[in-house]
Parts: structure tokens; C-alpha cells; sequence
């Protein structure tokens, strides 16, 4: 899902706080400042030649400004040049790729890359790219005090989309990637989060594929369905029975879906690329006992707040499962209460049982701050059992921040000044 990556004021971790939570609390808060782009552009190269392409970095500031770029070649047709690249650094790690550069205002670096076809199949080539400004810029003095909107707009973020098509003899292109957004209210993430996801919405979409036989791979999170006859679909092999006649509908049953590729058997016919990108307002994290650590619940409220919400650690019953008692234990024990969630929720009977309603498979349930009167650190643990016997224990650590973004413009500066990463520290997230 595509956030605005400067919802709430506190994410700055000005203030120490390293997460951002809920509620639409602060509606005198100033609006929230996009400071978000999505770039696209296109290349082409010969099917067995390769193709030297240019990415270009510009810093958008009027001041210096630090660039970091995440760039991640999926498709063996794409190397990058690491050699030829004019930033800064380029590491290599694992074959995914950090650039950095320190670039004056409207200075340039590039990152040079071979693309390589070797049939008609088109390379998508995903960037984060992040320009921020030098801290200088923001803060000359530690007792400077920066307006919200420097601030806000200190960090500019642009997600880059290259096609690289290929062109054969004929100078038959390959096909553009059909891309596809699925709205959906929540979602969950966790070691079972296959079984227990809410998503099941569906689009349609027309594939104008040439006649004959494809395997379908790649498909995890949804399933793909044809429409009429003109296609049909058998296990992982779709045959197409007349060109330009495929209508499919996909329909996403996890929060991730992962990129369908469609191969045809007849290596002649083009490839087809099908991105689904399920965009959920809500995303449950769900907390399972593990042998390794002891899970944890993060509720937060937090003043600065902008965005709300989305983001909620939840303990989740299924399998006819059913908390027959509850307790929270420990010096901060009262600040804290379990309710269940705003979506899927289960049944809590306070201090006493917690049980999947009727009509579900099963249900999520969440810590809350019962006490936000002071700006704290809390913590608890909760202990439960289950109708078998079995016990589980959650720890619970709390957090409240009633700075408002005057008090938290006032530090920015004098916080800066005490770290020696500044840059790093500091970045809108």
C-alpha cells in the first residue's frame, strides 16, 4: 500500500519516539504535506543486444541535499554499472543496490545500467529514490527554531517506475505490464496471515494476448479466473483461443500479491506481466506465542498525531479457540485494557474471557491506553489461558507524547546538534 511516508509529526523521532499511532486525535493539527511523486519512464532495447541506459538523479532543494536511492533488478535482463555510476557510492549488496550522493542544488549524478532482451518480455524496474536536505539548511544554529512546513518538506520522495521494453527484428514491442489497484478496508500480516486475511475483492481486466497456450507463475495472494470462453484455465495453463479476446478477473486473497508473469509455450508470442497492488486503510499485525521471544503489544497515543491509526498489533483466536481468563500484571497494569478490534473483532468480557463470535471464524483483539494524562512510558504484561489449558504471555509496552508540534519544532534543532547522524536520525519516515 502507498502511504504518505510524513503522516505524523512524531515519526520525525525528534522526540525519541520511533513509531506512530492512532486515533484522529488532533484535529487542530496543521494538514499533512505530500512531499510524494511517482515517476515513470520508458526504454527500449533489441532482443540480443545490449542496451546502455541513464537514470538521472536531480536534487529538487534549492539548498544541498543528501540522495539515497534503493534500487532492486528483479529480471536477469537488467545489470546495473556500478562502475560508471557519477553519485557518490553505489553498494552492492545481494544484487539489490544503495546509492548515496551529496548533491548541490540542481547538481545531478546518474546510474548507468545494460538491458539485455532476450524475448518479448518487458522489465519493470522499481526505485525508492529519497532527497533530503542538509541539516545545515534546516538548522544554522541549534537554537534555530524551523517552521512545520521546512520540516515537513525537508525530505521529497519519488517512486520511480522504468519499462524496459523489448523490440524483436519485426519491431514487434513487448507488452506493456498491466497494473492493477485493489482497495481493501483491512488486511492482516503474521505467520498465518494466508488463513485469516479479509482480502477477497476481485478485478476484471482484458488480456490481449496472442492465440495460444501460457503458464501462468509467480501467483501468490490471488487466483486468477477467465471470464468466457475465449480463454480458459487449467491448473497453471492458460490457453487463449483467439487473440485479443481474453477477459480474466484476479482476485487477491492475501495483503500481498506477488507479480504474475504469463509465459507463453510458443517462445514466438510475448510475455505478460500482471502487478497487483492491494491498498488496505487497515493492517492487523498479528501476535502469536514463539519460542523465541515473547510478543508484544505497542499501543501508543500520540498528540502529533496526523493520520490516524492503521497500523494495530493484535492477538488473534482461531480454530474454535477461547480465552477462558485474562489478567494484566505488573506496576503499570491499570494503564492498560483488552478490547477487541474495529475490525474482526472478538467478544471481551472484561478481567474474564475473550471468545470468537458467532458467525466467525475466528477473531482479533488489541491493548489500549486507559490513562493518557501525562506524557510516559509504560509497560505490563498480559497473561492468558486458554479452554485447554495452555497458557500464553504478551508483553505491553505503552507509549504517550503529549509535545505538540510547537515543543517539538522548538527541539528539532538542539536535538540535531547532540547526534552525530543527523541526516539519518532525523529523516521523515
Amino acid at each position: 500500500m502507498k502511504k504518505l511516508k510524513n503522516l505524523t509529526f512524531a515519526c520525525l523521532l525528534i522526540l525519541g519516539l520511533a513509531a506512530c499511532a492512532d486515533d484522529n486525535k488532533s484535529s487542530n493539527n496543521p494538514p499533512v504535506i505530500d512531499n510524494t511523486e511517482t515517476v515513470t519512464l520508458e526504454f527500449t532495447g533489441k532482443i540480443g543486444e545490449g542496451t546502455e541506459n541513464t537514470i538521472t538523479f536531480t536534487n529538487p532543494h534549492a539548498v544541498e541535499a543528501d540522495l539515497e536511492v534503493y534500487i532492486n533488478p528483479t529480471d536477469s535482463t537488467i545489470k546495473i554499472d556500478t562502475v560508471s555510476s557519477t553519485c557518490d557510492n553505489i553498494v552492492n549488496n545481494y544484487n539489490s543496490y544503495n546509492v548515496t550522493s551529496k548533491l548541490a542544488a540542481g547538481e545531478s549524478c546518474e546510474v548507468k545500467y545494460t538491458y539485455t532482451p532476450t524475448n518479448l518480455d518487458t522489465a519493470l524496474l522499481k526505485l525508492n529514490v529519497d532527497y533530503f536536505k542538509s541539516m545545515a539548511a534546516i538548522c544554522p544554529t541549534p537554537d534555530t527554531v524551523p517552521s512545520y512546513e521546512q520540516v515537513m518538506t525537508r525530505n521529497k520522495y519519488v517512486d520511480m517506475y522504468i519499462y524496459n521494453y523489448a523490440v524483436d527484428s519485426n519491431g514487434n514491442k513487448s507488452p506493456e505490464h498491466i497494473n492493477i489497484e485493489i482497495p481493501v478496508e483491512w488486511s492482516v500480516t503474521g505467520t498465518n496471515a494466508a488463513s485469516l486475511n479479509a482480502v477477497s475483492h476481485t478485478s476484471s481486466f482484458d488480456l490481449s494476448a496472442k492465440q495460444g497456450k501460457y503458464y501462468i507463475s509467480g501467483i501468490y495472494g490471488a487466483s486468477i479466473q477467465s471470464n468466457n470462453d475465449n480463454c480458459t484455465i487449467t491448473g497453471n495453463m492458460l490457453n487463449v483461443k483467439g487473440s485479443n479476446s481474453c477477459s480474466l478477473t484476479v482476485t487477491a486473497t492475501a495483503n500481498y500479491v506477488s507479480p504474475i508473469k504469463i509465459s507463453p509455450a510458443n517462445l514466438a508470442n510475448p510475455y505478460y506481466n500482471i502487478n497487483v497492488e492491494i491498498n488496505e486503510k487497515y493492517t492487523y499485525s498479528l501476535l502469536e506465542p514463539n519460542s523465541m521471544y515473547v510478543p508484544t503489544f505497542r499501543p501508543e497515543y500520540i498528540a502529533t498525531n496526523l493520520s490516524g491509526d492503521t497500523y494495530i498489533y493484535a492477538g488473534v483466536l482461531s480454530n474454535n479457540e477461547k480465552i477462558t481468563s485474562y489478567e494484566i500484571t505488573g506496576t503499570n497494569k491499570d494503564k492498560f485494557k483488552v478490547v477487541p478490534t474495529k475490525h474482526n473483532g472478538c467478544t471481551v468480557v472484561t478481567n474474564k474471557e475473550i471468545s470468537i463470535p458467532e458467525g466467525q471464524d475466528n477473531c482479533f483483539y488489541t491493548v489500549e491506553l486507559t490513562d493518557i494524562s501525562k506524557t510516559a512510558e509504560y509497560t505490563a504484561v498480559l497473561n492468558t489461558t486458554l479452554s485447554d489449558g495452555a497458557t500464553q504471555v504478551y508483553n505491553i509496552n505503552g507509549t504517550v507524547s503529549l509535545f505538540t508540534i510547537e515543543e517539538a519544532l522548538s527541539n528539532y534543532c538542539k536535538q540535531s546538534s547532540q547526534n552525530k547522524e543527523d541526516n539519518k536520525q532525523y529523516k521523515l519516515f
